[in-house]
C-alpha cells in the first residue's frame, strides 16, 4: 500500500436527527444519514420527503467514496447556493463522507434573505454532524490463515498484538482462521507471518 494511500474515512454510525432549529418562524429539521451508493441517498432523500411530505423544502448535500470524490447538492427551491452548498460545506469541513445531510424546512412565513438563508441552513447541517458524531471506517484485506493446532496458540498471539479477531474459524484436520487487516498494515502483517512461522502457517490473501 502507497504510504500515502487512505486506509480510512469519517462517517456517522447510524441515522441521526438533532432537534428542530427554529429561526423567525421557520422550522429546520436536521438529519443525517450515513449512505454508501448514489442510490442509497437517492432512497433515503425519498423516505424522508414522504414523512415530511408537507415541508416547504427538502434542501440536502451527500459526499461518497473515500475522499468525497463524489458530491451532490441541492438548494430543492431555495435561492441558488444558500441551502445544498452550505451544508455540503459543512460536510466537508467536517471531513465525512458516505453520509447525506438533509435539512428539511417548514416556512414559517418570514423571509430570511440569502444570508440569513445560507446561515439557517450551515447551522442546520451542523447540528446534525455535530449530534451524530463521527464514526472512522477502516479499509482492510481479508486473509486465511491455515496452521496446526501446534502453531495455533503463538498464532493467536501475533494476532493478538495486532488487535485482530478472527472472522470465521474452522476446526477440522488442521485449523483455518479468516482475518480483516487494516490495508496499511497489511505488508507487514503478511512479512511477520512469513519470518516468524517459516512456512507452518500458510496465508492466503482473499479478493
Amino acid at each position: 500500500m502507497n504510504s500515502n494511500e487512505r486506509d480510512s474515512y469519517l462517517t456517522v454510525f447510524r441515522e441521526y436527527r438533532a432537534p428542530e432549529l427554529k429561526i423567525s418562524g421557520s422550522r429546520f429539521i436536521p438529519i443525517i444519514i450515513p449512505v454508501a451508493t448514489k442510490q442509497e441517498a437517492e432512497s433515503a432523500l425519498k423516505r424522508i420527503r414522504k414523512e415530511f411530505y408537507d415541508a416547504t423544502h427538502h434542501c440536502y448535500a451527500y459526499r461518497l467514496g473515500i475522499n468525497g470524490e463524489y458530491s451532490r447538492a441541492a438548494d430543492d427551491g431555495e435561492p441558488a447556493g444558500t441551502a445544498g452548498r452550505p451544508i455540503l460545506t459543512i460536510l466537508q469541513g467536517a471531513e465525512l463522507t458516505n453520509v447525506l445531510c438533509v435539512a428539511t424546512r417548514y416556512f414559517g412565513g418570514t423571509k430570511l434573505g440569502t444570508g440569513g438563508l445560507a446561515r439557517a441552513y450551515s447551522e442546520t447541517a451542523r447540528l446534525a454532524v455535530e449530534g451524530a458524531g463521527k464514526h472512522e471506517i477502516f479499509l482492510t484485506e481479508t486473509f486465511t490463515l491455515g496452521c496446526s493446532y501446534e502453531e495455533l496458540a503463538p498464532l493467536e498471539r501475533l494476532l493478538a498484538q495486532y488487535d485482530i479477531r478472527p472472522s470465521r474459524s474452522d476446526f477440522g484436520d488442521k485449523v483455518s482462521l479468516t482475518v480483516h487487516v487494516r490495508r496499511s498494515l497489511a505488508d507487514k502483517f503478511s512479512s511477520e507471518i512469513t519470518e516468524k512461522f517459516y512456512g507452518k502457517v500458510i496465508i492466503t490473501t482473499l479478493e
